[in-house]
């Protein structure tokens, strides 16, 4: 008879191995084929920029925050999903642009300034959003 806890555990392994496999490779392929040049011409559009980090760390912020004012949670998953909420997009999203025909340069140029203003940003908004909350380590 075949143990199910230790099949599933080993479909859970391989996903997400696979998963770190596609965003290496997929940003590794995209980074081989674009030049710096190609990667900061489409940030000269400041509107663009602009738009982008308000939607990413203003809006989704915010968007957090309302659902958490629907719905209630512990204090960890609070600070958790409002982390979550303050840190740069996801970065599969160059792909997503890759697949949809979009422009491929400015979602590789935007993902790493993302990554950039996120090591500035969440530092600063964290202890916001952890004011009041004791840490307990080791539980």
């Amino acid at each position: 008879m075949v143990e199910t806890v230790s099949f599933l555990n080993f479909l859970e392994t391989i996903g997400v191995l696979a998963t770190l496999i596609f965003v290496l490779t997929s940003m590794l392929g995209m980074g081989f084929s674009l030049t710096v040049q190609q990667i900061l011409v489409p940030l000269r559009n400041r509107n663009l920029v602009i738009f982008s980090l308000a939607a990413n760390f203003v809006l989704v912020p915010l968007l957090a925050l309302v659902i958490l004012l629907i719905f209630p949670l512990s204090d960890g998953l609070s600070i958790g999903l409002f982390l979550l909420g303050t840190s740069a997009g996801a970065p599969f999203l160059p792909k997503l642009a890759q697949v949809a025909k979009g422009d491929t340069a400015f979602a590789v140029g935007l993902m790493v300034l993302l990554m950039v203003v996120t090591i500035i940003y969440v530092p600063i908004v964290l202890p916001l959003c952890s004011q009041g909350l004791q840490s307990t380590p080791g539980i």
